[in-house]
């Protein structure tokens, strides 16, 4: 397994859908689709910190940082993987450890049903 260091960055990482939903809801958008993350955008994203004094939030951070790691072990597997079978058992777990991260993003955040529907369709 990694060790915390990679993955706390890597949970960091995670809030990716979020963070590039809401960037591009906020930046200038460049010829060809591009788009401009100017400081002036970029301090305006609502990084969510942990309050660890709160258990809830302290659950979620751990799970969070749990699964991380269990998706960067599972994506050292599928590189190892030979076979097609072994490969597509191992891109379903990773899926669905994806899924289950997200939905603790989204819980952290406070997303409703119709704003979690507007990041995935993003």
């Amino acid at each position: 397994m990694p060790n915390k260091n990679d993955s706390a960055s890597t949970a960091r990482i995670k809030y990716f859908n979020y963070t590039e939903f809401y960037l591009k809801n906020i930046s200038t958008t460049m010829r060809g689709g591009f788009f401009r993350y100017f400081t002036q955008f970029i301090e305006q994203l609502p990084i969510r910190l942990i309050d660890f004094s709160n258990s809830q939030e302290k659950n979620i951070h751990n799970q969070i940082i749990q699964l991380v790691e269990q998706m960067l072990y599972l994506h050292k597997q599928l590189n190892q993987a030979q076979t097609p079978p072994t490969k597509k058992t191992i891109q379903q777990q990773i899926n669905a450890t994806d899924r289950q991260i997200n939905q603790l993003v989204y819980e952290l955040y406070g997303l409703t049903d119709e704003e979690i529907a507007i990041v995935e369709g993003a």
